[in-house]
């Protein structure tokens, strides 16, 4: 159910971003004085229109995109030489047109961080802590040679004050990482490097690295092992054999690969004492591991929220971060550091949209402002079907003090037609791949 209702989600986040998209076309067009024929959300055929003022309003059958048609546009097509054509404006105006789209998309993503940024974004107290909590098992941060309980300080030169700047460091999903950490009192540098798969979800998103969720115990399972040690609501793990724990990740490994035939000693804190118990794992057959019957208490969280003077500043710092991050993703593609089967059409975006669209206004308006400013940034790219592609042929007809010719735009555009189906064939494809995962990880 929740996947199902994750596409519908999806796609109206993704129908919004191409509405804001296409009526900045389409506002610009009318100030300018251009004839619109046509202003549709989606491709293929209409399945709602209505004209009113010389206009007909679509929504069309693919959810995939949109357009504004407006008069004299299409090199393809015949052009009357009307003054509210769209070739008989000047370059400028057209150039006003162009850029249109693109720039509506990203101020809209500008504004819809500094709302988010305004509202406050729900967040575990303990991630402001920038301590590893555990390191999974043969993962590339145990390769490394990181260890629960040691403090980050920078991670590829970045510095590292909290938990949020562990997971934007590792939002693009390198190949390398340095990493300078603290161990007792000293620091360390260490190089990490991420195995990839290229086709599926990364199993571990920070390479194994796991936050330092506290190992407070929620519940007690009755007749558990726990239970019959003495476990309680509200207590707190501090040692196991001696081996501190930083984290309940790092709890649950320890138990879960227990082998041992005694029972293990638990140091534990409760209403300002500590206690020590024995408590020896059970294995349990539906999870294939050991358990000792206690649930996680999640913790706190708190909404962390900025006034609109601040709000807008660090607004501006995340709208620039995500406008260059499309340009670090093309070069670490060309590097090879990050693999170009990671890209995502619309059978990836939707269900991740719709997924966010789930856990609240803060996550869903930072992913609608990432797509939309990289939409905007993507568009300004002289890629000749794009935005930037026309902008280009306005630029050239600037200094020719003419046109490209009708000729030249068929066949461009022919080229970029062909070059975009099989690039969005190839991400399609890799979606395709990547969609049990992606269901399992956005559950059904």
């Amino acid at each position: 159910m929740i996947s199902i209702l994750s596409i519908i989600l999806g796609l109206l986040v993704l129908g919004f971003l191409v509405f804001i998209h296409e009526l900045g076309h389409f506002l610009a067009a009318k100030w300018c004085g251009i004839r619109v024929l046509a202003f549709s959300i989606g491709f293929g055929n209409p399945i709602f229109k209505k004209s009113y003022k010389g206009t007909e309003y679509r929504i069309s059958s693919i959810p995939f995109g949109g357009y504004v048609k407006m008069a004299g546009e299409n090199p393809d097509e015949g052009r009357s030489g009307a003054s509210d054509e769209f070739t008989s404006k000047p370059v400028w105006q057209r150039a006003i047109v162009a850029v249109a789209g693109p720039v509506a998309n990203y101020i809209t993503g500008m504004l819809m961080l500094w709302v988010m940024f305004m509202y406050g974004v729900q967040q575990p107290i303990y991630y402001d802590r920038p301590i590893i909590g555990a390191v999974a098992d043969t993962s590339a941060a145990s390769e490394a040679g990181l260890l629960a309980g040691d403090s980050l300080i920078s991670i590829n030169n970045r510095q590292i004050k909290n938990w949020n700047d562990v997971d934007a460091a590792f939002a693009l999903q390198q190949q390398n990482y340095k990493i300078v950490i603290s161990r007792d009192g000293q620091q360390k540098k260490l190089d990490m490097s991420l195995k990839k798969n290229g086709d599926a979800f990364p199993q571990d998103l920070t390479g194994g690295m796991l936050p330092p969720l506290p190992a407070v115990v929620a519940d007690v399972n009755k007749d558990s092992p726990a239970e019959k040690a003495g476990l309680k609501s509200g207590d707190t793990i501090l040692t196991i054999n001696g081996t501190k724990i930083h984290s309940w990740f790092q709890l649950s490994q320890i138990i879960g690969s227990y082998k041992g035939e005694e029972a293990l000693k638990i140091s534990i804190a409760r209403n300002g004492s500590n206690l020590e118990v024995g408590i020896k794992p059970e294995y349990n057959e539906q999870t294939k591991r050991n358990l000792i019957g206690i649930r996680v208490d999640e913790g706190q969280k708190r909404k962390v929220s900025y006034p609109p003077v601040i709000a807008m500043e660090k607004g501006l710092d995340r709208t620039w971060e995500y406008t260059t991050m499309i340009f670090d993703v093309i070069g670490k593609m060309f590097a090879r550091e990050v693999p170009a089967s990671q890209l995502s059409g619309p059978l990836g975006i939707i269900p991740a949209s719709g997924f966010m669209a789930l856990q609240g206004i803060s996550p869903i308006l930072q992913l609608m402002a990432l797509i939309g400013i990289q939409l905007a940034v993507l568009n300004l790219l002289p890629l000749v079907i794009t935005d930037g592609g026309q902008l280009l042929f306005l630029l050239i007809e600037a200094v020719r003090r003419k046109p490209v010719s009708v000729k030249a735009q068929i066949v461009a555009n022919k080229i970029a037609i062909a070059f975009f189906l099989l690039l969005f064939l190839f991400v399609t494809f890799h979606d395709v791949r990547r969609l049990p995962e992606m269901f399992r990880f956005i559950g059904k």
